[in-house]
Formats: C-alpha cells, structure tokens, sequence
C-alpha cells in the first residue's frame, strides 16, 4: 500500500499491519468467515450464507462447467473457474481457481482477503451502475464514468439534484449509508 514508498521500512510493516488488524476485528472475522465459507463450498458443494451473500459451488455435468459463485446484494454473481483446494504457500488449504495473468491462463491462488476485496468492488459497481441508471432516467447525459465517479454534461446547475439521486436508497442495499460529492467544471479533472 505504498508504505515503503512512505520511507518506513520491511522491519516496521508487521506491526503496523498487527495494530491495524487489531483495531479492525471486525473487518478480519469477515475475511476469515467469507475464506471459511468458501472453503466448504467448493469441498461439499454446499451453498452458505454470509451476511446477504451466497457462496456456492455450481456444476453442470453436461457441459462441465464448474465454478465458485459469489451471489452480491444485486443478485449479480461473481464467478471462479474450476475451483479446488490445495495448500498454499504457507500451508493451509486455499481455493484455487482459473484465471489470467499476463495475459495467460494459470491457476490462482485466493484468500479471505482477496475474496472480501472482489465482493466490495463488485458492490461498489453494482452501486455506481444503479445510480447511473437512476441519473440516465431524470435526463442526465452521462458521458464516462471512471471507477467510482460519474462524469455528466448538465445544463444550468443540477449538480445538488445529481447528489440527491445518487444518495437514494437502493432497495437490494437498503440500509447501507451512500454519500456523494462532486463539482462542475468545463473539462475533466479528478476531485
């Protein structure tokens, strides 16, 4: 995360993660619940729930199709190809699956962490895809989004009618606390 950059060096970084893992159990649990989860799927190929989620394994023998699915909020799904378990480098047991990497397919290696990064980008989309489709419908012309930002070519001074369109409830996240902020300016530039 740049930290080396930052000049601090390899010796401080394992207790700085320590402390920041220690002040964020509840974000930890969530890695290792959603690891553990996924573990079993793809070993029993039994679905488990997890805080709206659905982690399964789904197999169609006649095409031998075989994935780990991760259904979101949305209802989207996340997929990985032909999941198994072996041991990782530090030797525990880990979901592996297909996927590309410098352009070739290879098998990859996943963790709590990694899966908990994939869902919150996903939701995050699934988010951002939502509100352009509310703005799309009250006539705003979306010309390009960029990651978590939507740039839009408005007449007049609808910036605070665009926040309050992208701050309403989602019906598939209701309960989750979304913010906006923005500004007008004659070209693109980041905030």
């Amino acid at each position: 995360m740049g930290a080396l950059d930052m000049g601090l060096s390899e010796d401080e970084l394992p207790e700085i993660v320590e402390r920041w893992r220690n002040a964020n159990r509840a974000i930890t649990e969530f890695w290792r619940s959603i690891e553990t989860a996924a573990l079993h799927a793809v070993q029993t190929g039994e679905a488990v729930g997890l805080r709206g989620l659905v982690i399964a394994r789904e197999m169609d023998s006649q095409t031998g199709q075989d994935f780990l699915t991760i259904r979101l909020h949305s209802g989207r799904k996340l997929y990985y190809p032909r999941p198994h378990v072996v041991e990782n480098q530090f030797g525990r047991p880990a979901v592996h699956y297909y996927g590309t990497e410098g352009g070739k397919w290879t098998v990859l290696s996943t963790y709590g962490g990694k899966l908990t990064e994939n869902v919150v980008q996903a939701i995050s989309r699934d988010c951002l895809a939502t509100a352009m489709t509310k703005l799309d419908a009250a006539g705003f012309e979306i010309v390009m989004h960029v990651h978590d930002e939507i740039v839009a070519e408005v007449e007049g001074d609808r910036l605070e009618e665009m926040l309050e369109i992208m701050r309403e409830p989602i019906p598939w996240a209701l309960g989750l606390p979304l913010e906006a902020a923005g500004f007008t300016t004659d070209f693109y530039m980041k905030d």
